[in-house]
């Protein structure tokens, strides 16, 4: 079999181009933790400052409106029971 040996010298500079991608990787990131962002915003799992939108709720108060309703069906009522009450119907009628 084969020896295979590194040098030392290119060893060296494998290391140095290894540590040279990684810093640089490391420095494009824009923020470590949420501290390095601005107060308002987070630091994302892809390291980027990231503003949370929080929607503004808005609460719309319906009230049950039931007069217009109950007046309608007791006009209804009254208008019935006059009308039973006159006995003009023949099934209403006593033989």
């Amino acid at each position: 079999m084969g020896e295979f040996k590194i040098q030392s010298g290119t060893l060296i500079v494998i290391l140095i181009i290894i540590s040279l991608i990684l810093i640089s990787w490391i420095g494009g990131w824009e923020c470590l933790n949420n501290s390095d962002c601005n107060e308002d915003e987070t630091c994302t799992v892809k390291h980027t400052c990231y503003k949370l939108v929080i929607p503004e709720k808005t609460v719309y108060i319906t009230e049950a409106k039931y007069t217009g309703a109950a007046l309608i069906l007791g006009i209804a009522i009254i208008i019935s029971s006059l009308v039973l009450n006159k006995n003009n119907f023949k099934f209403l009628r006593k033989k």
